[in-house]
């Protein structure tokens, strides 16, 4: 029997699609914590953060259905967007479907706009498409606009504001076109893709084919819930106001609706669906979505969910230039070289060149800030990993890695710290080291940047083999 894996399995769509997938295939569920198996669903431990924990999950799958976008902060302190997050979760999902043998990826991802602005939100949805891509294994992508259904977040979002506000005001993104699509239709779709030949490796777009503007679509659910409401469109076009004033009334938090009414702002494909997927669509307008959704809930479900606890721990993640000709590897030795050039004889980076070890420390002091060690595992040179392994500012010695990481064919270039414990206080910390690495970070993508632009920078630093250890680099001998 086929065996399909879901991330994000445990989300609104996730939840709707495993009891259809397990009808007919053997059905894999990725959580971050394992929980017992159910009607015919096996649950993984799955944090797709760790690329060996991605890759233990995916074992025996011949099909991955990837649901997950990151839009919401994993640990107690997570600097870096979104979209950079998605990047490095995609990637460690393909590098683990390309090393399990995995036969199809199918991907959610969103509608993207043919002409005019692109937000950020859709802009990472096509490049998660394009690092799925890259793994070389087929890969089924479905952009869709609104998942419409009870519990989906963003039409409970537009429930709230219409049962809360008697008077709407409707800045200019409410006359952007719009697409809607019921959870029965996408979930329909989703398992008809799997292994399905017709289509295996394309892109389709999962609409109904109704031409939607998002004031219609507050219209029709003010009428649906039988609100008289008063609304009156106004000529401006800043979405700042609307996202603090969305997430007052909806109750759902910044990190979710800001990136959501920037993509309000884009005017989508209005397209009929494609013969693959036309068959596959009940409900063909959106008021016939809303009689669905109020029959099966009546009430409002909460849309500020109960906040998981997070571990103490940071998380950093920063999108650095691309340097196609250069590996991860020599991008990690060129950070240890800057650094101490940057910060002008205060910062020493010692790395004995008969050891994998590498240490930071101040001039002035004794003992170092941290040692990391290096881990050889990537032989394409796309993935450079340091475990955190010491040092004054570490609470652990067992948790933690920094990493320099290329994706999607040295397309995009990651730098990122995760599972870190911090020594210094909580407090003091978020005042001092997290903006300093912050910052730090921000300059070497400058001097990278810089790197990139001049050809005959990027030759010399590409020259030096990947068989060369790191050398001890000092600011006196900078």
């Amino acid at each position: 029997m086929t065996t399909v894996a879901v991330a994000g399995a445990s989300g609104f769509v996730g939840s709707q699609l495993l009891p259809r997938l397990a009808t007919e295939f053997s059905v894999v569920g990725l959580a971050r914590r394992s929980q017992p198996s159910a009607r015919g669903v096996e649950w993984r431990a799955c944090d797709l953060f760790s690329a060996r924990s991605t890759l233990d999950a995916l074992r025996g799958v011949d099909v991955a259905i990837y649901l997950v976008h990151s839009m919401m902060p994993s640990s107690r302190l997570f600097q870096g967007d979104f979209h950079d997050t998605d990047l490095l979760l995609a990637d460690n999902f393909a590098r683990a479907c390309a090393t399990q043998g995995v036969k199809q990826i199918v991907y959610l991802g969103g509608l993207i706009p043919r002409t005019g602005f692109v937000s950020k939100h859709l802009e990472s949805r096509e490049e998660v498409e394009g690092v799925l891509q890259a793994s070389g294994i087929p890969v089924t992508c479905l952009r869709a606009g609104m998942v419409v259904g009870p519990g989906g977040s963003s039409f409970e979002i537009l429930r709230s504001l219409v049962s809360r506000l008697p008077w709407m005001i409707l800045p200019k993104w409410t006359q952007s076109l719009g697409q809607a699509i019921f959870i029965d239709d996408i979930v329909n779709v989703l398992k008809a893709a799997v292994l399905n030949p017709e289509m295996m490796g394309q892109t389709f777009d999962a609409v109904n084919g109704e031409t939607l503007t998002y004031e219609l679509l507050l219209r029709q659910t003010a009428n649906a819930l039988g609100k008289r409401r008063w609304m009156r469109s106004v000529p401006i076009s800043s979405t700042s106001f609307s996202k603090r004033w969305v997430q007052l009334f909806s109750g759902a938090s910044f990190e979710l609706v800001s990136p959501l009414i920037d993509s309000l702002q884009c005017d989508l494909p209005q397209v009929s669906p494609a013969p693959a997927i036309a068959p596959l669509i009940r409900f063909p307008t959106f008021a016939s979505m809303l009689t669905e959704t109020l029959r099966r809930s009546p009430a409002a479900a909460p849309t500020r969910p109960v906040a998981a606890r997070k571990p103490k721990n940071v998380r950093s993640i920063q999108r650095l230039p691309a340097l196609p000709q250069v590996d991860s590897r020599r991008i990690t030795s060129e950070y240890m070289a800057w650094l101490p050039r940057f910060f002008r004889s205060v910062i020493r980076v010692n790395s004995p060149v008969q050891t994998q070890r590498v240490s930071f420390s101040v001039i002035a002091l004794p003992w170092p800030l941290l040692i990391l060690e290096h881990i050889d595992q990537d032989p394409g040179g796309d993935r450079d990993k340091l475990h955190i392994v010491g040092g004054f500012l570490t609470k652990t010695t067992t948790t933690g890695w920094l990493e320099f990481r290329q994706i999607a064919n040295r397309r995009y270039t990651i730098a990122a710290i995760h599972e870190f414990v911090p020594a210094l206080p909580w407090l003091v910390y978020i005042l001092t080291q997290a903006p300093l690495h912050a910052w730090v970070m921000y300059h070497f993508g400058l001097h990278l940047g810089r790197v990139a632009q001049s050809p005959g920078l990027a030759l010399a630093l590409s020259g030096v083999t990947k068989e060369d250890k790191h050398v001890d680099v000092t600011a006196e001998e900078r």
